[in-house]
Order: C-alpha cells, then sequence, then structure tokens
C-alpha cells in the first residue's frame, strides 16, 4: 500500500472515532438534561459543572473536523504515532491519535537530524476536507539530509480570508516558544512573515492543554491591533480545540466600548504618555470638594442641622487610606451622617449619644433632599466614562486636573466635542479612571450630573452581580476587573505605555506572551523597547528573536526595507528564504485603478493598501467598479481587500498593491506604515502611483 492510501486509511478510521465521539457527548448532554432533580442546591451545581465539560468537550471535537489529522512519527523501536488537533482513543481505550500538545508529540515538532529524539522518520499528512492528497517524509537518520522547512511550503498555498494552518509546519525554534514556561513573560521579537502570531496563538492552545486546571477557570485573553485581524484569525484557536479565549483589540480594553478609530498622531502622544495616569488621579481627586468650614442644611420642615469643619475632616479621615474613590465615599457619607443626627439631637433636647435616637434621625436625614444634594456635593459620584468625558471636553476641568503635568498646548491637544466617539487611546483612559473610581451602583433613575439628586446615599455591594454564564469567555468579557491566567498580545509594539498600564491590571500572574517587531511601531507612543514597555512585569522576561521570513519573497524584502530606510526608519534583521518576482512599479490615473488590479488577478486573494485619508474614497470607487472589492467590514472576506496599512497589521495577501506608497510612508513614524503595507505579500508586491 503506498503511503497516500495508507493515510487515508487512518485518517477515515479517526474521521470515524470522531463521529463517535460526537454522538456520544451528545447523547450524555441529552441525557443529563432529561435526569430528574433531586431538588438539592449540590445536585444542580454538579450536574452543570458536568454539562458545562460536556460541551466543552464536544465544542472542542466539532472544532477539530479541520485536518483532524496531519502528522506521523516513526519511532526506532518501530512505535508508530500519528499527531492531531485533538486526542482520540479506540473502544478499548487505545490511544489512536495524539493530541499535538501533549509533551510527547513534541518531538513531531523538535526532533532534528543531529538531535532525533529517538524517531527515523517524520510524515506530515496533507489533506483537503478528508482526503488526503499527498504525503512528505522527512529521513531523521541521515544528518546529511538537509530538510526544505515545511513551513516555507505553506506559505506558496493560497490565502483563504482567514490565518493559514500551518499547525502542522511549526519549526523546531518556534517549538521551543510554544512550549516555554507558564510563569513567565514571553517575548517574541521578530519582523514579518517570522511566524510570531502563529506562535503566540499555537502557545496559548498548549498552554490551555498543559494548564489545564489553572486556565480553565482563569481563560487567555488574546489582544489583536484591528477588528480586522481578529476576524483573520478567529477560526485559529478553535480548530486548535480551544474556544474559551477572549479575543480584543485595545481599542476594546474596556467593557463595552469597541472604539476603533485613531487619534492624530500628536494627540495619540499625549493620551498614550503615563502622565496621563497622574491627570486622571487628579481629577478624581478633585470630586471631593469638602468644605474647610461649617455647614448648616436647611430641612424641609423650616428646621436647620450643620456639621463642622472638624467633624467633616474626620469623617474624611475615617476612609480607608487604599480605598478607591467610590469605596471610600460610603464610609465618609455615613460619619457625616452621624455627626449630622447627633446634631439635629442636640438641637431637640435629645440625648445624642442614644443609639435610638441617631438611628431615627438618620433615617429622616437621608430622605431629606438637601441633606442628600449637599453630600453629594461633597464628594461627586461619576462614571468612568463622565469623567473622561469631562476631562477632554471642559477645559477648566482638564486644565485643574493637568496643572505642572501638560503644557497649555498639550491640554488643547486633548479637548474635543463632549459627543465626539470614542477613539482606540480612550479605552487606556477609561480603564485608568475606572481603576481610580472603583465600583459604584447608581440607582436606575438618576440622572449624570454633578448635582443629581440620588435617591441613595449608600453604594450597594457589588459582588455576585453577574448571572452565570456558559463560559469564562463570556463572564470575563463584561469584568472589567478579571484577572486572566494568562493574556497573548500581537503586534504589541503598538500599544501605548497607557494600554500596557491597562493590561498589567489583567495579567497580574505576569504570565504573557508578547510578540511584535519594534520596527514596525507605527504609534507615536508605541513601545521602543520591551524592557522598558513591560517594567511592570520585573525579572521574569524571556526575549527570543525570530529572523528567518517564511512569508515575504526576498525581492518584497529588498523593496520594504529600502522604502523604510527612505523614511527615516531602521532596517530590521531579516532573512527571506524565498526567491520570488520583482516588485512591479505602475503609474495610473485614478479611474484605470480598478482595471490594472483586476488585469492582475491571479489564484489567491489580494490586498488593496492605501492612504489613510483616502480609505473611504478609492474603496466607494473600487467597490462601485466590480464586486470582487470588499471595504470596511468586508474587506477581510472579500477576494480584494481595500485596508489601510495599520488595518493589515498581522494580515498576509498572495498579491499587494500599495496605492500611493508616498503618502504611506509620510503618515507614520519612521515609514512603520510602507514597511507594514508592502510586507503583506506572500507572492507578488505591486506599488502604485496616482498620476494628479
Amino acid at each position: 500500500m503506498d503511503a497516500v492510501a495508507e493515510e487515508q486509511a487512518f485518517v477515515d478510521c479517526a474521521y470515524t472515532l470522531l463521529g463517535d465521539l460526537h454522538s456520544h457527548l451528545t447523547s450524555r448532554m441529552a441525557s443529563l438534561a432529561q435526569s430528574p432533580d433531586t431538588g438539592t442546591g449540590q445536585d444542580l451545581l454538579e450536574k452543570q459543572a458536568l454539562f458545562d465539560n460536556l460541551s466543552q468537550q464536544l465544542r472542542s471535537a466539532t472544532a477539530a473536523e479541520s485536518r483532524l489529522c496531519f502528522g506521523r512519527v516513526d519511532h526506532a523501536d518501530g512505535l508508530v504515532q500519528h499527531i492531531g488537533r485533538i486526542g482520540l482513543r479506540d473502544a478499548d481505550g487505545e490511544p489512536v491519535l495524539l493530541d499535538w500538545r501533549a509533551p510527547s508529540a513534541a518531538g513531531f515538532y523538535q526532533a532534528t537530524t543531529v538531535d532525533p529524539m529517538g524517531l527515523r522518520r517524520r510524515r506530515r499528512i496533507i489533506t483537503r476536507d478528508r482526503t488526503v492528497t499527498h504525503t512528505e517524509d522527512e529521513d531523521l537518520t541521515d544528518p546529511t539530509v538537509i530538510a526544505v522547512d515545511a513551513a516555507a511550503r505553506a506559505v506558496d498555498a493560497p490565502r483563504d480570508g482567514r490565518m493559514s494552518d500551518i499547525i502542522a509546519t511549526i519549526a523546531a525554534d518556534q517549538d521551543r516558544i510554544v512550549r516555554s514556561p507558564l510563569n513567565q513573560v514571553t517575548v517574541v521579537q521578530g519582523g514579518p512573515g517570522t511566524g510570531k502570531t502563529v506562535v503566540a496563538l499555537h502557545r496559548a492552545a498548549w498552554l490551555l492543554y498543559t494548564h489545564r486546571d489553572r486556565l480553565a477557570k482563569d481563560g487567555v485573553l488574546v489582544v489583536g491591533p484591528s477588528t480586522a485581524f481578529l476576524r483573520y484569525i478567529d477560526q485559529v484557536l478553535p480548530s486548535l480545540g480551544e474556544t474559551d479565549v477572549v479575543l480584543l483589540t485595545p481599542g476594546q480594553l474596556f467593557p463595552g466600548v469597541s472604539a476603533t478609530v485613531p487619534d492624530a498622531p500628536a494627540v495619540a502622544m499625549v493620551k498614550g504618555d503615563l502622565v496621563m495616569a497622574r491627570v486622571i488621579a487628579n481629577a478624581v481627586r478633585q470630586r471631593m470638594r469638602i468644605p474647610d468650614h461649617d455647614v448648616t442644611i436647611r430641612l424641609t420642615d423650616g428646621s436647620e442641622v450643620g456639621i463642622t469643619a472638624a467633624q467633616l475632616a474626620e469623617a474624611r479621615r475615617s476612609v480607608p487610606r487604599n480605598a478607591t474613590f467610590h469605596a471610600g465615599r460610603e464610609p465618609f457619607l455615613r460619619r457625616a451622617l452621624d455627626h449630622l443626627s447627633r446634631d439635629r439631637a442636640k438641637r431637640r433636647g435629645e440625648d445624642p449619644g442614644d443609639p435610638d435616637i441617631r438611628v431615627t434621625h438618620l433615617a429622616d436625614l437621608v430622605e431629606e433632599p438637601g441633606v442628600r444634594r449637599t453630600l453629594n456635593l461633597m464628594w461627586l459620584p461619576i462614571t468612568p466614562e463622565r469623567l473622561v468625558r469631562l476631562l477632554l471636553s471642559d477645559a477648566d476641568v482638564l486644565a485643574r486636573a493637568a496643572e505642572g503635568l501638560l503644557t497649555p498646548a498639550q491640554q488643547r491637544l486633548l479637548l474635543r466635542p463632549a459627543d465626539a466617539a470614542w477613539t482606540v487611546d480612550d479605552a487606556p483612559l477609561l480603564d485608568e479612571a475606572a481603576d481610580r473610581l472603583g465600583e459604584f451602583i447608581r440607582p436606575a433613575a438618576a440622572a449624570e450630573r454633578d448635582d443629581a439628586d440620588y435617591s441613595e446615599l449608600r453604594v450597594e455591594d457589588p459582588h455576585g452581580r453577574y448571572r452565570p454564564s456558559t463560559t469564562v469567555a463570556e463572564r470575563a468579557m463584561i469584568d472589567r476587573d478579571w484577572i486572566y491566567g494568562h493574556v497573548v498580545v500581537d503586534e504589541a509594539q503598538e500599544l501605548s505605555r497607557m494600554a500596557w498600564r491597562s493590561l498589567s491590571r489583567r495579567c497580574s500572574r505576569r504570565s504573557m506572551t508578547v510578540v511584535g517587531d519594534l520596527q514596525q511601531t507605527a504609534h507615536p507612543a508605541g513601545a521602543r523597547d520591551w524592557q522598558e514597555a513591560l517594567d511592570w512585569a520585573g525579572e521574569r522576561i524571556d526575549v527570543h528573536v525570530l529572523t528567518v521570513t517564511y512569508r515575504i519573497t526576498r525581492q518584497t524584502a529588498d523593496t520594504a526595507t529600502e522604502l523604510l530606510t527612505a523614511a527615516g526608519g531602521e532596517a530590521p534583521v531579516l532573512h527571506p528564504i524565498r526567491e520570488g518576482a520583482p516588485t512591479e512599479h505602475l503609474t495610473l490615473a485614478e479611474p484605470d485603478l480598478a482595471g490594472a488590479i483586476l488585469e492582475r488577478l491571479d489564484e489567491g486573494r489580494v490586498g488593496v493598501i492605501v492612504p489613510d485619508d483616502r480609505v473611504n474614497e478609492l474603496g466607494a470607487l473600487l467597490t462601485a467598479a466590480d464586486a470582487r472589492f470588499g471595504a470596511g467590514d468586508d474587506a477581510i472576506d472579500s477576494p480584494i481587500a481595500i485596508l489601510t496599512a495599520r488595518d493589515t497589521k498581522g494580515l498576509e495577501f498572495d498579491h499587494v498593491f500599495v496605492v500611493d506608497p508616498g503618502a504611506i510612508s509620510a503618515q507614520a513614524v519612521r515609514g512603520a506604515d510602507i514597511y507594514v503595507a508592502c510586507t503583506r505579500a506572500t507572492q507578488t508586491l505591486h506599488l502604485v502611483e496616482i498620476l494628479a
């Protein structure tokens, strides 16, 4: 039997076992749902836990259907093992398919002819749907054999609009990063096409498998540069058998906000600086307006109550030192109300030390509009959204908070209309404000005004406010205080210091995978040095550098480097292993752009990368010309995607047309955008100048 027929027989058997597993899990879930309850809380909890476990197994089994089996290793002692997306056993419990994340599968990725790790042969099994198309064998017993890395062959396959499935092509150096320890910050620095994203996502899946007990309850957060990027990779982790992973952009780091619009570079530079944490801290403190004089309050019956300056100061001192703004509000109000109730008793000739009398007066005073208004104005409750909007739209509020921290020119840069849409760099500011303010549950009927007449002065206990949800990911998405077991950051060079500060709160265990290329930093407040960006992580930083690019050809790399250095950037260390076609230079009239692109259509997908300020105009022009062009939210799923350089970070296309490269070179610091734009191409690159 030849190799293809042999492996086809195995793949057929594996899919049969997968179908049996699917049926078994479905049947168990149905039986569990129909089983009678004992009526005890313990029984309900146990059944819910079992149902959730079965549901997770079913999702993993369903996700594994695409390319279920992709490899095989033949050991020197005669043992043969097949490698796949999940582990499968036969009816007798014997292993049939080995999960790629299992320690015993490491040799499939790490074995070399120098160190075969007890293997004599490695076989890659290539399938289309459920059909084996061909196999590739590598003899690990002959040290004179130089294997062609399968990852290089993988990039020759046409793109399909989602990240290519190259689980079977992880190189040995990449696999060592994937399997590095959990309790550290693993940094992967590398140029375009070096496999950083593939390493990061496979590491997330491997960690979830290897450290299931810890990460199953805490979850994994993956932060990508754009919504287009997240759509691009959204099938990678499910295809590896993991579904409970939260995917967010930097503009989504604050729950309820999904910002996609960037600020102007000068504005982003100010917002991304750590000085904004001090500005926000000042703005929060300035919500406390406790008088330094005695205060008298007239009640609805015409009588008065009072509180002295000394008593107000004492009430302020009663607040725990490390309490957040809203957590401190309740003890202050309680103490102030107690002083007011004592004063009322004294004015009525009653014993102010009698607790029953004080409780009666306290209940009455809480209902007094004048009391509520006066005390609220001393310690003004506010939402993070309201605080940041005031800070960015009210010149006086900003000036008070930024005094000695921001110059008048910087303050003018930040000011904008109060109803302006949130921007990407607002999300870390909102998160900072929420961290300083703490939780405050506002009565639904209360207006968001500084002098709102709140019906309650007491902060409700926020714990237990979430209803049970199906997955860890669903709970984590709505909880700003959620601490993830591991955080993966792709295109990490684009995060500002304020964004890193926000992420550090979600990663207090300091377990993180950070991948990026410092040469591609386009954000004016983005990372220039990993140690500086990750100074909050302490000593546990392990840096790896990847220099071999599997994606881009030597010709494309040369063009990208030439344009990068011409724009003031520094040439990265990059070693392409593929040769390709020379870069094509075109000069066209704008109406001829669509036709020129369509004339050059070949197998695979096309990316048309345009200047930021022309994306809407050129998107409308090209989509009107042909239905194969896609822009906006539809771009990533269209045969020809029209995107800005920023939105292509982390993406790849077979053929790339860079429109007006001069404008793209000038729109980001040190030519970062033009470098990104050119290095999205796996096959051909076209630079298009538009005639005036």
